[in-house]
């Protein structure tokens, strides 16, 4: 059975408002990184709660672009996890730990999805002595920082999500080789 012509562009133009619809219901959810001025505007909003911001970083994953803030107050140290997206900027909470001064280096952060830690160095001597701060995990991947005279905050984070989960890291100070600190999280 043959086709009319015009019943053949009607199909045509069905498909293609079909093709072009789902585009647009697909690309809505998708991500994208947040400006320095969006950063900036939750950054203020959040130092009027007292919080201090140790790091913030743009993770550049592309299937989930996304802003890591590494922050603390008076008893704990966590992270915000800031996407954006056409509905808006959406703000998830992530690990919060109660702050410990007896701990050289303090850890919070997520090893599901994209692993990312957020570390806070408190010994002014690894500080001052250290080079980079570095997490590797069992399988040898490492990410590295440098390490800078005035900055006890750092982001370490991978770029995409691991083919197999991430059970334990293990976080060192590191200067010309040598290992100052490290432990296991």
């Amino acid at each position: 059975m043959a086709l009319s012509r015009n019943l053949k562009l009607v199909l045509l133009s069905l498909l293609i408002i079909i093709g072009f619809s789902s585009y647009f219901l697909y690309s809505s959810t998708n991500y994208k990184m947040l400006s320095k001025r969006e950063i900036n505007d939750f950054i203020e909003d959040k130092r009027k709660s007292k919080l201090s911001i140790l790091k913030e970083e743009n993770v550049k994953s592309k299937l989930d672009p996304h802003t890591l803030i590494l922050y603390k107050n008076d008893t704990k140290l966590g992270t915000y996890i800031l996407t954006k997206s056409r509905q808006g900027i959406k703000e998830y909470k992530g690990v919060e730990v109660p702050i410990d001064k007896t701990l050289p280096i303090q850890v919070t952060g997520a090893l599901s999805g994209v692993p990312y830690l957020g570390v806070y160095i408190t010994n002014n001597k690894l500080i001052q002595e250290g080079k980079y701060v570095e997490m590797e995990f069992e399988d040898g991947t490492k990410v590295r920082k440098k390490i800078s005279l005035d900055q006890k905050g750092y982001i370490l984070s991978e770029k995409t999500t691991p083919e197999v989960s991430r059970d334990s890291v293990q976080v060192s100070v590191i200067k010309d080789g040598q290992v100052l600190y490290t432990n296991e999280y």
